[in-house]
Order: structure tokens, then sequence, then C-alpha cells
């Protein structure tokens, strides 16, 4: 039988069913017969629920698209027997199931009707018993008590070391999906990297290959997710960054995990170093802070195990999801949407969201459950549905993506940053995976006409290219009084908006929107609008806006730092800080070129030489005292910030840690270099040089290595003889000369 004559064939069953002229025991048991044996001697089939293919790898039903190549297997060797069961049900040993066939093929669907009625009425009498989940009785105390547990002693977080299975590694399942991922197969791609995500569930590069496959596939939907995570475990994964920022998805945080293993119930899993556990009997807790197991707040992760009633064996992942959700009473009004199968540490789970009611705020919940060697295991995931997707969301997925069961794993000492070592595949220059054949690898068929070699290829690069990222706003100038203008580009220099009569930019992290310095008759001073144009607004208002300069957008955006010169005498410039919702000021005193620390709470300042102080003003101590250096940047991670000075007659970019120690210069060229700007990732530096001549925008690795000029700025100086009317409005005897180093540059996502 052919895969089309399936395809047909469960259509004609489903519509048989849909109409009620079949039971859905007649339409399974229909569906067993619709079998495929394809070219590599695998078995494959129509998953009952999911309506998606699926084929049996020897052990477990794999969600995966059919092959191209049709037949029956080359090998002399028989291919192994799938289960009777559907592939939406745990499949059971297939000698087993063959003798329980033999025996009793009669009693197969009165069976387990029989037992999904018993499974329902467990559970309804579990709810009866039980009350609603309310902030006074929360819904950790009411999974213990439905299940018997009683509190413990939390234990010491671990660092967990990722099993393999005997045999093939996830390198083998990378290159695998690498092979089918370059020959345009990318749903039979993301079958084999999801086998490699449940043998290494720490390892970024995977994610970001599930996302750029989903991508390549036009479903930005799953794809956001992959690089959310990929980026929650490594943020600076420039391959992640970009595919997420090609489809609008939002940066997660950067969370250390430690693991927790219950010999008990036979499971092992990775949650947050910093979370608090709590150990109950057939069930663990983890949670944000320990008031948020009282009162349902903040992000809470809850998984338990049950041993199945012998009445239960046979229960399905959907009977177990019916099982999840009978252990828990949401309140009334708390909603539930569809049922999904989902693929969660390498099998399948059904799983359901939702809304809880009558919170402090609100809530999502997601319940996933399923079957394994003869263990019922449940999720119930809760978290604040205003960061469900940005913060709880990826968290919450690579602790369920990191579940082991059947056999708990053993143990070794934290690593130092406290989290779990992983094995990264090493990495080539091409951009793209290979198509290269590989031997054992499963699916990683050859081409037609290719030879398969004993050797193993190297691993390869992520699918997508994996350079620079993001937008880089640069100042312009074309000659002319006030005609300087800004340019918002890409890394390769192509214009995303040009905005004319102004300079200085800063764009705000996500790089929505710029604020700059407009020398507009019109709009004059510090001005705000959209990155594509359009909504522009002065900030601050007042009489006397044309002096206020050097903008930076905090990095929650909320409120901006820029410097200005309208305090008299006209000579002396100031720090001030906007909020923006509330249109008030905050002077920190005399200082030029600010920039705000990473986390919002300190700013660096020119003064004669740099400054630290915090947000307010207080606190300020001397960062460098060499009195050239200026236009400092703060990288991401808040510990390191790049700044320009002069050395000798040349202008060079230097780092300094943020305690003021470790002061070391990058670059050495003959040119000007200055305007340092960190990438989003903080891998990178992009500045400002006249090497070679031309004006241009270079960039450099954060340690100064592989400089190299990405574009060139068009404009053949900087340094004009022309009047800007920088003072204050009307008195042309203060207008000032302006060269490069009055500028800056800016780099978002």
């Amino acid at each position: 039988m052919e895969f089309g004559e399936v395809e047909r064939r469960f259509q004609e069953l489903k519509t048989r069913l849909d109409a009620g002229a079949i039971d859905e025991g007649a339409f399974e048991a229909e569906l067993r017969q619709l079998q495929v044996l394809d070219g590599q001697g695998r078995y494959w089939m129509i998953g009952a629920q999911t309506g998606s293919w699926y084929y049996y790898d020897g052990t477990q039903w794999v969600q995966a698209q059919p092959p191209e190549e049709e037949g029956l297997p080359s090998a002399e060797a028989p291919p192994v027997k799938p289960p009777l069961a559907p592939p939406d049900v745990k499949p059971r040993e297939p000698g087993a199931e063959r003798a329980k066939e033999r025996t009793r093929s009669g009693l197969v669907i009165p069976v387990i009707i029989g037992l999904v009625a018993l499974c329902c009425l467990f559970g309804a009498a579990s709810v009866v018993v039980s009350e609603f989940v309310v902030p006074s009785r929360p819904l950790s105390s009411l999974v213990a008590g439905l299940v018997g547990g009683r509190p413990s002693t939390p234990r010491p977080a671990t660092t967990l070391q990722p099993s393999r299975t005997a045999g093939l590694s996830a390198e083998d399942y990378i290159r695998a999906g690498d092979d089918l991922f370059g020959r345009g197969r990318y749903e039979d791609a993301i079958a084999q990297y999801q086998v490699a995500l449940s043998m290494e569930p720490q390892n970024p590069e995977i994610y970001a290959r599930l996302g750029q496959a989903y991508l390549q596939l036009g479903n930005c939907d799953r794809a956001i997710p992959e690089f959310q995570q990929a980026l929650a475990l490594d943020p600076d994964l420039e391959s992640a960054q970009a595919g997420l920022m090609e489809c609008g998805g939002t940066l997660p945080p950067e969370v250390s995990f430690s693991s927790h293993s219950r010999a008990d119930l036979s499971f092992s899993l990775l949650y947050p170093s910093t979370w608090f556990v709590r150990e109950e009997e057939l069930q663990t807790i983890f949670a944000e802070r320990e008031e948020d197991i009282d009162y349902l707040g903040g992000n809470i992760f809850f998984i338990s195990s049950l041993p199945l009633d012998p009445e239960e064996e046979g229960m399905d992942a959907m009977g177990a999801l019916v099982k999840a959700r009978q252990l828990i009473n949401l309140p009334m009004g708390s909603q539930l949407g569809g049922v999904e199968m989902v693929t969660l540490a390498g099998w399948e789970w059904a799983a359901v969201k939702g809304e809880i009611v009558g919170l402090q705020s609100p809530t999502t919940i997601y319940i996933a459950a399923t079957v394994r060697d003869s263990h019922w295991y449940g999720i119930w995931a809760i978290g604040t549905t205003d960061t469900w997707e940005q913060t709880s969301w990826p968290i919450f997925r690579m602790m369920a993506n990191s579940v082991q069961v059947g056999q708990v794993m053993a143990e070794v000492s934290p690593t130092a940053e406290g989290s779990p070592s992983v094995e990264t595949p090493e990495m080539t220059p091409e951009a793209s995976p290979k198509a290269t054949a590989t031997i054992g690898a499963p699916t990683a068929t050859a081409p037609p006409g290719a030879t398969a070699t004993a050797t193993t290829p190297a691993p390869t690069s992520t699918p997508q290219p994996t350079g620079l990222s993001g937008k880089i706003a640069y100042p312009r100038y074309v000659g002319g009084q006030t005609h300087y203008e800004v340019h918002i580009a890409d890394v390769s220099g192509n214009d995303i908006n040009v905005i004319y009569a102004a300079s200085e930019p800063a764009l705000d992290l996500p790089g929505n929107r710029i604020a700059y310095r407009s020398w507009d008759t019109s709009l004059r001073g510090m001005v705000i609008s959209n990155v594509g144009g359009g909504g522009r607004e002065r900030p601050r208002g007042g009489a006397d806006p044309n002096e206020d300069s050097l903008p930076r957008w905090s990095p929650d955006g909320s409120s901006l730092v820029y410097a200005t010169k309208r305090f008299g005498p006209h000579r002396v410039s100031h720090v001030l800080t906007h909020a923006l919702a509330q249109h008030s000021d905050q002077d920190l005193g005399d200082a030029d070129n600010p920039e705000w620390s990473s986390d919002g709470q300190r700013i660096v300042a020119r003064t004669i030489g740099l400054l630290v102080m915090d947000r307010g003003g207080s606190n300020r101590r001397q960062l460098i005292g060499n009195p050239t250096a200026s236009s400092p940047d703060w990288s991401p991670s808040g510990n390191k910030i790049a700044f320009m000075r002069q050395t000798g007659v040349n202008w060079d970019i230097w780092v300094v840690n943020s305690d003021g120690s470790g002061e070391t210069r990058l670059t050495t060229d003959g040119s000007i270099d200055g305007l340092p700007a960190w990438s989003p990732s903080g891998t990178h530096i992009a500045f400002l040089s006249n090497r070679g001549g031309s004006w241009a925008i270079w960039v450099m690795g954060a340690d100064g290595t592989n400089q190299r000029k990405l574009f060139d700025t068009g404009s053949a100086t900087y340094a004009t003889g022309e009047g800007f009317d920088g003072e204050w409005a009307g008195r042309d005897e203060n207008w000032q000369r302006r060269d490069w180093y009055d500028e800056q540059i800016s780099w978002s996502r």
C-alpha cells in the first residue's frame, strides 16, 4: 500500500467517524490495517488523534513526514514490526503486543473502553472531594492531597549530565537533520532535531535549528518559541537572534539550570538554579519564590508521577491528560483551550493551555500528561499571562524537555556558573548544513547518485548563516547648513529609513523607536520617532529645546538620558534623565555624553574623563581619568564599557571593566576609530572609522579581533566649517562648529 492510498483511506474513515457511521474503536481498528513499509524497512501509519504520519523506529512511534521513496526494503533482514497500538497511543513491546493480540484480539476494544471509564470514574470521584483552587488553597496542596503527598525538605541543587541513547548520539541526529535541511526536507529535519533534543535538552544549537526549519516552512508561531529557547540558554547565539528578529519575537531572559532527581519516582529534570524546590510525596514543585506556591503568583512548575493501576494498563496520552485534568479543580469561569499532541523530552504528551480566573492577576496554566514505562506523568505549569510568552514559557518548556524517566541519571557537582555542561557541535565556516550522506544516522539517506562512505562528516553549522544582525543608526554629513541626516540601516548598510536634518541617533533596544537631535527649524531639539517613520514628537518640550543632545534610551524604554547646555552659562553641560510617561526631568549635575547601564540603575558620563553615578546622580566615582575619554557605551552584559580616547594625535576604541579595572586598547590603526556601539548580543562592537580615506561603519569582536568594514557612510568629511545653532535660537554668535566626535552611533535588535 502506498502513502497516497493510506491518506485517502484515512480521510474516508475520518468522514465516516464524523458522520457517526463508525465509532472510535472501529475507526482505530481500521486505521491499524493501513500501514506502509518504506524503502528503509520502516513501518508508517497515520495517528488516530493527530492525523499526522509516524514511523516506527524499533522502540516507539516517531512523528515525521513520509519519505519520497516508497516500496519494500532491499535489506534481507525483516523489518522490526510495530506494535498494534496506533502512534497516538503509548507503544508496547512488539513481542508482547503480538502475544496479546493472538490471545485477546477480540477483547482489545472493550477492555480499552472499560479502562477509560474506570479512569473517568476515578477522576470524577477526585473532583467531588476536592475544593476549588483559590489563593487560600493553592494548586500544589490540592494536587498533593489527591495523590497523598506531604511536604518534605528541599534537596540541594546539582548539575545534570544529559543522557545519550546507545549507539547513536545527539550529534548523529543533528547531522541527519542538517542533511535533510540541506535538501529542503524541513519537516523530516524537524523530526531528527527533536530526537537530538531529547538527548541534549540544554543544547541551544538544536533549538536554533528547529526554529530555522519552522522558519523555512513559513511557521513563525512554531519558530519563535524555538528561537526564544535557544536564546534563553545562549543569549549570544546569532542564528537564533536573526531568526527571532525576522519573526518579530521578543528576547527571553537568560537562565542557568541545575538538576533535580527523584529515585522514588524515577525521573530527573532541569530547573532554574535560583528557584525554590519542594519535594512532596509523588510530586515535586518548583517555584520562582517560595511564597508563590501558597498564593499562585509568579512562575510555578509541578511534576507528578504515579504507577498505573492494573486497570489503567493501556492508557494513552489522552487518557493521561484526562487524569491530570481531574487531579485539579479550577475555579468557576476558568477556561481551557483545545487539546494538542506535543513532543516533550522526545516522547509524545497530550497538552492543553488555558486561563485561571479569580487570582490577583491574569494567570495562564499549561497541563501536559503522558504514560511511559507503566507510569503516569503529569505536568502543571502556571505563570502570569502578561509575561507568559517571553518569560514563563521558555523556562517551562526547557524544564519539560529535560524530563528523563525510567532511570535516575548520575548526578555530578555543579559547574562554577551553576549551569550544566553541554556538548555542542563543532562549527565549520559553511553557512548551511552539508548535504552529505551519513552512516547510521536515521533517515539521513543519500540523494540519488551519491555514494555513502564510512567516514563521519564533521559537524556543521546551523541551517542559516550566523552573521551579524540588527539595525545600526548612524549620522551622515552631506554639506550645507543643517544638512546632517540619520540613516537607519541593516548590518549590510541597506537603508530602512532616513531622517533628514538630524544627527546623534539612539535606537531603543527592540529597534522600534529612535531618539535623535533634530536640526529641522520647525522641530528643533531632541525628538523621538518610529524607526519606520512617523510619530515624531519632542518629548521634553519647553521654550529652549535647541541645546538638548546625545539622547540614550533606558533599557526598559521608559526614560531618556541626555545632555544639555540650556543652563547658563552656556558652556557647561548638564546630564538629565527624562521620564516619558510623566514628562519630568531630573538634573544629575555637570557631565556630558551619558549612557545607561544594562540594568538601568547606573549612568556613565564624561567630565574630565569618565565617571559612573547612580541613576539619580548620587555616588559619583571616577572610572577613567584620561581627559580625552568620551563616547562611552555600556555592554549588554553590564560588565564592560567601551569608549574612545585620544592616543597621541589619533583616536582609538578602548574597553574597561565597569569597576574601572582592566582598561584595554582594542584598535591600533593609524586612522580615526571612534563612537563605539555594542551589538545587542554583546559579542561585537561597531565604530566609525576613516580607514582607507573613506568614512565607514566598522565592526570587531568584543575583544578587538576580526576588525572589518561593514559599509560606507557616504560622508566625505564630518569636519564642517558651517554654523549649527547648538546653543539657543536666534543668536548667531553662539553657533558652534561640529565634527565627527560630536556624534554617536547606535546598534539595536
